[in-house]
């Protein structure tokens, strides 16, 4: 049977805290809405799940999963609302 907590959620961006508020005052912490509880998670870049330039938009939409041993805290984060990269070229 799966545990609980580490099934995915889904949820939205609603904050980012300027560097120095992260684990050990290192790095940005992002924070996200649980879309079906309402709960708040906080994570940091190292926890978004892509390749290259690690970052988030507040108001994203992103999968996650919650962390167990840590409560209140998010782990492997993935972007829902990737831009075009064409845009940008």
């Amino acid at each position: 049977m799966t545990h609980p907590q580490l099934l995915q959620r889904f949820g939205n961006i609603t904050d980012r805290r300027p560097h120095g508020t992260g684990y050990g005052g290192r790095m940005s912490t992002y924070v996200l809405r649980d879309s079906e509880t309402g709960e708040d998670y906080e994570f940091s870049y190292a926890d978004i799940v892509t390749e290259g330039f690690r970052t988030v938009h507040v108001g994203e939409r992103v999968r996650f999963l919650i962390d167990p041993d840590h409560p209140g805290v998010a782990v492997y984060v993935i972007r829902l609302d990737l831009p075009d990269v064409e845009a940008h070229y």
